[in-house]
């Protein structure tokens, strides 16, 4: 997927061109765009700007939290992301067809809900994306919670990460990929190329040869 980096790493919330391409100079998978209200919306056209910038190779993620079907069908037919993430309480129409990826904010029903999740997913494997108690703001899951989590899924972490926790995330959870946007901006929306260097140096150092579906 254009870099010799094995864990996945997805960084998100990108608003402007430069950071995007430095992003993309450390080899990242995954560039995530928001579609979702926040300080990082972004309209359409402006997506569709930055994920020109993008290389095959390299996921273009949609954020797009709960959006109606009509908001999903402009982001499928307009933007065309690789991958569109959704709040796992999203309602998604039966007929689209698009790769999705379900986010799960922490609580104390974590477990229940990947469960029912996994054993009613259509593909081997899924990919589930695990975020702090309030999606968006920082704040990291409980990683106790989320390290005894068990089933036939593939977990990637976010939520609070940074340069300085992340290697201790990898080690303890030992997760598919690492998702990371406030912790590599310099502010709201501004990513830092330092700041994004040395989170990938980070997730370089700690990183298993095969990490734990």
């Amino acid at each position: 997927m254009g870099s010799t980096l094995s864990l996945r790493i997805k960084i998100c919330g990108f608003t402007t061109e430069r950071g995007i391409d430095a992003a993309i100079e450390l080899g990242v998978h995954a560039i995530g765009l928001v579609l979702d209200p926040s300080p990082r919306k972004l309209t359409i056209d402006r997506a569709a700007a930055l994920k020109a910038r993008v290389p095959k190779g390299v996921d273009v993620v949609a954020v797009c939290g709960r959006p109606s079907t009509e908001e999903l069908e402009e982001i499928v037919n307009s933007l065309q992301p690789d991958v569109i993430q959704l709040m796992a309480d999203a309602t998604v129409p039966a007929a689209m067809d698009a790769n999705w990826l379900f986010a799960f904010d922490d609580g104390p029903d974590l477990h229940k809900r990947i469960g029912e999740y996994v054993q009613s997913a259509k593909r081997e494997h899924p990919i589930v994306l695990v975020d702090g108690p309030q999606p968006g703001s920082g704040v990291p899951a409980d990683w106790e919670r989320v390290r005894s989590l068990h089933g036939d899924h593939r977990l990637i972490i976010a939520g609070g990460l940074n340069a300085g926790n992340v290697g201790e995330a990898i080690r303890s959870l030992r997760p598919y990929g690492v998702d990371v946007c406030s912790g590599v901006e310099s502010s709201v929306g501004v990513k830092d190329p330092k700041r994004m260097a040395a989170f990938v140096a980070a997730v370089r150092s700690a990183q298993t040869p095969d990490p734990v579906r």
